[in-house]
């Protein structure tokens, strides 16, 4: 049975392909299944649930479409001029199938905006609850059809309760729709924004997997931060910082209850961990940011504490990154590393250069050469990366935290598309 959000996705397709083809019977119907093909949900079905509110199987539906077609034909031979195609689908429906008894004669438009308005929050105009539950699941299963990533990342204003006993109501309704915006203005047009509690906000991000959550959840969180920073209401200081919780379909779950609950333990960590932070959600309950980079998009460059050389970065935190060296370092040693783009012949290639404190030193396994069983070196071995290298960031260095999140944010954007 067609799912009335799948409907509304394709709302606007449907409406325009049937102004186009309305007096074209073969083309619309072929329009139609077209779209059917290219989005995977039935356009027939879809657009009889926007012009009579029924439901019905895909099937049935394309045979009540045919049977709508050929009804107008024979109306207009009848009444001698073209009825078109919404006049017919009520004659049918109520005369003919007589599944429609009572029906409302109403503009889409007027409807649609009268629809909208009950889905919206009334102080921010984010969409509310119901509608955000619903985008939900009718994203994750959209996800799971077309085996994409969805991130959920739920954020909380800290101790609103408190600004709002300070500064008052009015003054903390406006504050509310500042925030809305400030979430509104961080997300792309496929997003969604939503207002699922009083001083609680929530962004739905399709097609994107944990790194591009946590970049859009510590881009939010800086806006927050830097917006709000010394502002005064009535001699009173105003500073609001977000909290914000964040987990990924399918890693950390794979229903949508399950997604909200991963997203509000991470927010809860959040708060624990003092506030104005981000946190993913994991089942190790990792205090920290952590990136997964992506193979061969980065590169290490020694470039202080030893000769220079190049090194593979394996895994990278807020606080330290942990690479692979052909060299050994000594525990406790000062160091500073180039992180840049792998060379891909980009003269607009980003670095950033970071100093520290080697904090890990381990030799890798050297690996076996194809039918060597005892020589652990082999002939054919590849032996570049003899040491894992762990590395504690000083995070007194110019720009920190904020400028190792800028630099991520661009080198993905230069190397997947937008940031999300």
């Amino acid at each position: 049975m067609i799912d009335p959000e799948d409907a509304k996705g394709l709302r606007d397709d449907l409406l325009a392909v049937l102004s186009e083809d309305a007096h074209n019977t073969q083309r619309l119907l072929a329009r139609m299944d077209a779209i059917t093909r290219e989005s995977g949900v039935g356009a027939h079905a879809a657009l009889l649930l926007i012009l009579t509110h029924l439901a019905f199987e895909e099937h049935e539906a394309r045979r009540h479409w045919e049977a709508v077609l050929a009804h107008r034909d024979e109306l207009s031979k009848r009444v001698g001029r073209d009825i078109g195609v919404r006049v017919a689908v009520l004659d049918y429906f109520m005369n003919i199938n007589r599944q429609l008894v009572q029906p409302a004669l109403i503009d889409i438009e007027m409807l649609e905006s009268t629809a909208r308005d009950a889905t919206r929050d009334k102080l921010t105009g984010l969409i509310n609850d119901v509608v955000f539950h619903s985008s939900l699941q009718h994203e994750l299963r959209r996800a799971r059809r077309y085996s994409q990533k969805t991130a959920l990342v739920l954020l909380d204003i800290d101790d609103f309760e408190k600004v709002n006993e300070q500064v008052g109501v009015l003054v903390g309704d406006r504050l509310l729709k500042e925030a809305s915006i400030l979430c509104s203005n961080n997300i792309r047009d496929i997003d969604i924004a939503a207002r699922p509690g009083s001083d609680e906000f929530a962004l739905l991000l399709p097609e994107t997997d944990r790194n591009g959550a946590i970049l859009v959840a510590e881009r939010v969180r800086r806006e927050f931060e830097s917006f709000f920073a010394g502002r005064e209401s009535a001699g009173r200081t105003i500073e609001l910082t977000v909290s914000i919780g964040v987990a990924c379909y399918p890693e950390d779950a794979s229903t949508p209850e399950r997604l909200l609950e991963g997203a509000a333990q991470a927010l809860y960590q959040a708060k624990a961990s003092g506030r104005n932070c981000v946190q993913m959600f994991h089942p190790e309950r990792r205090r920290f940011l952590r990136f997964e980079l992506e193979p061969g998009l980065f590169e290490v460059e020694v470039v202080e504490g030893m000769e220079t050389t190049s090194a593979s970065p394996r895994n990278l935190s807020r606080n330290g990154i942990l690479f692979a060296s052909p060299e050994a370092l000594q525990l406790g040693e000062k160091i500073e590393i180039r992180l840049a783009r792998a060379a891909v012949g980009d003269a607009d290639a980003r670095s950033l250069r970071v100093r520290g404190q080697v904090v890990r030193v381990e030799e890798l396994p050297r690996p076996l050469a194809v039918g060597a069983e005892s020589d652990p070196i082999g002939a054919g071995a590849l032996a570049e990366d003899r040491f894992e290298i762990g590395m504690a960031f000083d995070l007194d260095w110019t720009g920190g935290t904020d400028d190792l999140l800028d630099f991520l944010e661009k080198a993905r954007s230069r190397a997947v598309g937008p940031a999300p």
